[in-house]
């Protein structure tokens, strides 16, 4: 079906699900900071999520599909105007995009959690993206990759972090400038900061009964106050500086009493990040450091309490 000229323009869009099965399997691309921590205060160390750097590729090259679907759409409206093509219904509509994947709504939840993450070099930076695209109109192109098969998923390891306090520390999503200028710009708020169900001090948020972004906030700021300017002047602010933002402005509201769950996430995030900065490490040399300083299995289960050693009921017998 791609094949015929009437759903070209849906070629870019088997490109990128080509892609997606392509590096399904290419552990290089995968995350290796465990999500969760255990009672022992470690985290996994091993292939899980995709990557930071996978998750930006992607979403570059989605935004780039969206921008020349766009563009073909408005080439296509000149054609027909022009007379170059007939003047059909299928034709018109063709005049518009045909998909979208990237809202400015669906932006502000992915920078969010971007913004969360231990590798984001500065605030905003899904935003940066989406500017780099549809402002500065560069476009990155979907390759074409041959599948790897799927190995083996090898477990590195676990590496201490005791409660996201053992080498550095963390405050996730509370943030200080906010609690500061609250009163003075949200004068009618109840507080100038809250509280997480665990009881952790955070920014200030709103709840909903599911995560929910609002759209035309959303679409406001990323169309009319993101623009060069911004972009630059945001490039030295901490990533988490944008989930704290986000979170304050009540563009972005968390599930109704959900909030430590995104707070460990903040957390965990920060610590690494902070980690890195504090050994001078570079993304690479960080999971590096956590393969080579984290402890075995067996080592870990030893911390749990747990007996290794596996009985045999035939030498019992005997």
């Amino acid at each position: 079906m791609i094949e015929d000229e009437q759903y070209g323009h849906l070629r870019s869009l088997n490109d990128f699900r080509n892609y997606l099965l392509a590096i399904q399997w290419d552990m290089s691309r995968r995350e290796l900071v465990g999500r969760s921590l255990s009672d022992a205060g470690y985290t996994r160390i091993q292939a899980d999520t995709y990557s930071y750097l996978t998750r930006v590729d992607l979403l570059k090259k989605l935004c780039s599909i969206d921008a020349a679907e766009r563009d073909r759409a408005e080439a296509h409206s000149g054609a027909l105007a022009s007379g170059s093509i007939p003047d059909s219904e299928e034709n018109r509509v063709l005049c518009e995009p045909q998909f979208e994947f990237v809202t400015p709504q669906q932006l502000v939840a992915i920078d969010f959690f971007l913004s969360m993450h231990h590798y984001a070099p500065h605030a905003f930076p899904a935003l940066a993206v989406w500017h780099d695209v549809n402002v500065l109109r560069r476009r990155y192109p979907t390759p074409t990759l041959e599948p790897l098969p799927k190995p083996d998923i090898v477990l590195h390891g676990w590496y201490p972090v005791g409660q996201y306090d053992k080498e550095a520390p963390a405050t996730g999503l509370r943030s200080f400038d906010a609690e500061q200028w609250n009163p003075y710009r949200h004068p009618g708020r109840p507080g100038r900061y809250a509280r997480t169900t665990g009881g952790e001090q955070t920014v200030y948020f709103e709840e909903t009964s599911q995560f929910d972004v609002d759209a035309e906030a959303a679409c406001l700021f990323v169309t009319c106050t993101y623009d060069t300017a911004f972009m630059l002047n945001t490039q030295h602010r901490d990533a988490i500086d944008s989930a704290h933002f986000w979170l304050n402005e009540g563009i972005v509201k968390l599930p109704t009493g959900m909030a430590q769950r995104y707070q460990e996430m903040a957390k965990r995030g920060q610590y690494f990040s902070r980690l890195a900065q504090r050994l001078n490490l570079t993304p690479a040399e960080l999971d590096a450091h956590l393969i080579e300083n984290a402890i075995g299995d067996e080592a870990h289960q030893a911390l749990l309490g747990y007996d290794t050693t596996q009985l045999s009921l035939f030498a019992e017998a005997a």
